[in-house]
């Protein structure tokens, strides 16, 4: 699907320092200010409430545990090169994005501010229906632009590792309109030219891009050069991956890119791949997941199937031999501002922001890189806030299984655990119901059998700042008691672990 990325909104604006500044600080300019240089809360008390965003809600929104009165100390978030890999990343098309060298030093630097490790990225337009068919220069070419080459060294110089999409929109076939009975690689001469093409590219990036994803969305835009059968599609990797290996050994290889795993023909598209022999051969298996899927709207269903349909993917690409990494991409939660008449589905920005906290950690806890397909960075500052937190908290985080028990009244309490590299663990869990801009959170005692820790941090994503929580060890077992889960993911760090 055609975004509308990051870079794109700032198009026009007259002075690039403001356009840095209002993506940094947003309108919450002067809390995030005193977050950046450590100022600690009043216990209990959000600061200047009336210019926050977050903080519409009551006083009790603000507390992680009930009567704890320890200070809370402002979030510091880090940029992409100081980070340990966090397997977050954003798409984005440079053909859209890129035409001056002040248009590649924003676009790398929004990547970098908001502490992205993951890119996903192409030089052609997304979609059929978004090319100019009439323009020769919008067709795929043998060329790189100096801007784009740039783009690209600049993320890669900052540790950010860029997955890229192979199109190749050829003015040689046909497809450039609707076309009954048209589909994609049929013949030897579409698959040479797509061959052609990707061997330049690979060629040209090697050791820039890591992964190489064959096309996007190919089950789309039926009677166009997008569309291809899938028989068709699992020869054209079969026959691409060996080009690919010849230019760049260490490059790995990405498949499936379906736009909806909850349509039932987008469903059996990316299940005949996972079925089909060519499993071995690739590193990567990619999707598009949640495009504003929540418990709101007619998208219940499928918000709470999505683990068991995750588990099922997995089943089956290692039963036929894969043994690679798994890509949820372009996810996505809209608000009034950035409507789409395909994804009807708006939240408010508070819910948007929390949507997003829970996506992220929902995919990395199932053990899948995260990709997002922000929209008007710049308009929604709470989203951005969000994104850069768990960017930081999350760098290094491997998702593990920790037995922990959650005793509450709550029965929709959603869980993942994680292991940093330092051994420290983080424990997420939030209430999995429909959020909502004002949210007290329910209590629960937390105990970990076994377990003890130097200190526990309890970690507010959304609000921006951390508490030491009041911890009690009762015959060998590590309580807290009086927690407040809320709508959101709450992450609860553990540092310095001994086990009894």
């Amino acid at each position: 699907m055609e975004k509308i990325t990051m870079s794109a909104v700032s198009k026009g604006k007259e002075d690039n320092m403001r356009r840095i500044l209002n993506f940094t600080l947003g309108p919450t300019m002067v809390l995030i200010l005193l977050i950046v240089l450590g100022v600690q809360f009043i216990p209990g008390e959000p600061l200047i409430r009336e210019q926050a965003v977050a903080s519409s809600g009551t006083r009790r929104s603000w507390l992680l545990q009930e009567g704890n009165n320890l200070p809370k100390t402002g979030l510091q978030h880090k940029q992409s090169h100081e980070l340990e890999d966090n397997r977050i990343g954003q798409q984005a098309s440079l053909e859209a994005d890129i035409y001056t060298k002040q248009d590649v030093n924003y676009f790398v630097n929004q990547y970098i501010n908001l502490g992205l490790k993951r890119a996903r990225l192409t030089m052609e337009r997304f979609e059929w229906d978004k090319m100019d068919w009439s323009n020769l220069e919008e067709y795929s070419k043998f060329n790189i632009g100096p801007y784009h080459d740039k783009a690209i060294t600049g993320l890669a110089d900052n540790g950010i590792k860029i997955t890229y999409f192979l199109f190749f929109w050829d003015p040689e076939s046909p497809g450039k309109e609707v076309t009954s009975g048209y589909s994609r690689f049929k013949t030897e001469d579409e698959i040479q030219r797509y061959l052609d093409y990707t061997k330049f590219i690979v060629n040209h990036f090697k050791g820039r891009i890591e992964y190489y994803e064959i096309l996007n969305e190919p089950i789309t835009g039926s009677g166009t050069q997008q569309s291809v059968e899938v028989a068709d599609y699992i020869n054209l990797v079969r026959r691409v991956v060996p080009v690919i290996r010849k230019e760049d050994l260490g490059a790995k290889v990405v498949v499936g890119a379906i736009p909806n795993l909850y349509n039932p023909g987008d469903y059996k598209y990316l299940l005949n791949i996972l079925n089909s022999e060519i499993m071995p051969l690739v590193d990567g298996i990619s999707f598009h997941p949640m495009h504003g899927v929540s418990p709101d709207y007619e998208l219940k269903e499928d918000y709470y199937k999505y683990p068991s349909v995750i588990q099922e993917i997995k089943d089956v690409a290692s039963a036929h031999g894969f043994e690679g990494e798994y890509f949820a991409d372009e996810l996505i939660w809209r608000n009034s501002e950035i409507p789409l008449e395909s994804e009807p589905w708006v939240y408010s920005e508070i819910a948007v922001a929390k949507y997003y906290a829970r996506g992220i950690v929902m995919n990395l806890g199932m053990d899948l890189n995260v990709g997002l397909a922000l929209e008007s960075v710049e308009e929604q500052p709470l989203m951005v806030r969000v994104i850069q937190n768990l960017c930081t908290i999350m760098a290094g985080a491997k998702p593990v299984s920790l037995p922990i028990e959650i005793q509450s009244k709550a029965t929709n309490i959603r869980n993942y655990n994680f292991s940093l590299s330092n051994g420290d663990k983080l424990i997420a869990l939030w209430t999995d119901g429909v959020a909502v801009d004002d949210d007290p959170g329910v209590k629960a005692t937390l105990i970990s059998p076994g377990f003890s820790a130097q200190k526990v941090m309890g970690i507010d994503v959304l609000n921006g700042f951390e508490q030491q929580l009041v911890v009690n060890i009762e015959n060998g077992n590590l309580l807290i008691h009086n927690l407040l889960v809320k709508d959101y993911p709450i992450i609860i760090r553990l540092i310095d672990i001994t086990s009894f």
